[in-house]
């Protein structure tokens, strides 16, 4: 055990000596959620990358004088493609700069996080992806609603309703005929109307029990139970 402790704790020291991009997972919103490796990597990053939904909050917490740099990518509205994004970071790591790259949610839960490691370890950079607490998670918590619970769900699924080319994925509609299931839908609320449509199309029952949050464990947070 004693020599499992200390491999890691080599890692994290040769990480921390040699990563020059990390992906941060910044949770749903609320600062509070931060895990604590988070909060020390933006607190010693050099330059600061993050998207539309991370909140002035969070990047408060960069010290004074770090370059902050926005890359969000809104609905019909990026700032800069996925392709910019990732040569941006290329150019900020070779400059020998440690570079946080701040995501919403969890970076490898429809976060782009893989695509982003990817491209970095191809280019010979070393990248740590940093945890988020996800959306999927953090949202049903925050309206008091709970994923599993003995005697009602066993089981949870996890899908996004968005695909590329803000086309609606409808592949996990018959999960919800599931008994003692759970389906968390990410990404869905402007697709709500068309979702529930398909839904009742499918042969999904129209009394299923339907929770919708938005902003979640933001001060706007909105709870619909319907």
């Amino acid at each position: 055990r004693r020599g499992v402790i200390e491999a890691g704790q080599a890692r994290q020291q040769a990480l921390d000596r040699f990563a020059r991009v990390f992906l941060v997972g910044c949770g749903p919103g609320d600062v509070n959620l931060l895990t604590l490796q988070a909060y020390h990597c933006i607190r010693q990053a050099e330059v600061v990358l993050y998207d539309h939904l991370v909140p002035q909050q969070i990047l408060d917490l960069v010290p004074e004088g770090v370059e902050q740099v926005y890359v969000g990518k809104q609905k019909q509205a990026h700032s800069l493609r996925q392709d910019d994004i990732n040569q941006l970071m290329l150019g900020y790591a070779r400059q020998g700069l440690r570079v946080a790259r701040l995501k919403s949610g969890d970076p490898y839960v429809f976060g782009r996080g893989a695509e982003e490691a990817r491209f970095l370890l191809q280019q010979g950079i070393a990248v740590e992806v940093i945890a988020g607490l996800s959306s999927a998670v953090a949202g049903p918590a925050a309206a008091g609603i709970p994923l599993t619970a003995r005697g009602y769900a066993a089981n949870v699924s996890i899908v996004s309703a968005h695909l590329a080319g803000s086309r609606l994925n409808t592949d996990w509609l018959p999960m919800l005929q599931r008994p003692d299931h759970t389906t968390v839908v990410l990404m869905g609320l402007s697709f709500a109307a068309e979702i529930a449509a398909q839904a009742l199309a499918a042969g999904v029952p129209a009394d299923l029990p339907v929770a919708i949050v938005s902003n979640a464990s933001r001060e706007n947070q909105q709870t619909i139970i319907t």
